[in-house]
């Protein structure tokens, strides 16, 4: 029985809500207001109806995009405020950490996302190095001579610039021991390393970010 009381093997329609998908974007590369994604683009070969389809809802919520949906949600319109700032204060500050701060600092002044900047502070500090560190990856990759000249020394260079960042939202929220700052550098692998960041970004203690990331001390 389910917890509606009806068998799991009856035969009855169950009735479901209606599902719908939107995606917020908020990237780098220019893109419509709004605009309507299918799966089926995907397809290699698509004849007629396909027998699997899904559509998602696609919503430019950079600033100066959608300007009605803006003028209605405030959470939207105030978010996309504050990734103007995180941005404009990464060029202007040497330090990644010191750059968000600053965003999150004005914004919390300018009454901008206020109660929520308080209450989750070093969460959105963390997240903010965290995606802004994803643009740039982004940037590189679309960048043609970045695609075809991957040789070692650009492959170290990558996880050590993962290594720092991870280091930075670790040092952020807890106090980082020698041995694991040694640990960190010495991971060559990108995508470990991109784990052991969405693990620092979801662990409460610095405990439970060894636990998620499977690092113990020597």
């Amino acid at each position: 029985m389910n917890e509606r009381g009806k068998s799991l093997y009856s035969s009855a329609l169950v009735r479901l809500p209606e599902p719908r998908f939107v995606v917020f974007y908020n990237g780098l590369r220019n893109a419509e207001d709004d605009m309507i994604l299918k799966l089926s683009d995907s397809f290699e070969r698509k004849e007629g109806d396909p027998a699997l389809e899904l559509k998602v809802r696609f919503l430019n919520i950079n600033q100066g995009s959608n300007p009605e949906l803006m003028k209605k949600c405030r959470t939207l319109r105030e978010y996309s405020e504050f990734v103007v700032r995180v941005r404009k204060c990464v060029k202007e500050e040497a330090s990644l950490v010191d750059a968000v701060e600053r965003a999150v600092t004005e914004c919390i002044r300018d009454g901008i996302l206020e109660d929520f900047l308080r209450k989750q502070r070093s969460e959105v500090v963390a997240m903010s190095i965290l995606e802004y560190d994803r643009e740039e990856e982004l940037k590189k990759l679309r960048d043609a001579e970045y695609e075809n000249g991957k040789t070692d020394g650009k492959a170290e260079g990558r996880a050590e610039g993962k290594a720092e960042d991870l280091l930075l939202i670790l040092e952020f929220r807890w106090r980082v021991p020698g041995w694991l700052k040694e640990r960190i550098f010495q991971e060559a692998d990108v995508f470990c390393l991109e784990n052991w960041m969405k693990a620092a970004m979801s662990a409460g203690t610095l405990e439970d970010f060894l636990k998620k990331a499977g690092l113990a001390e020597n």
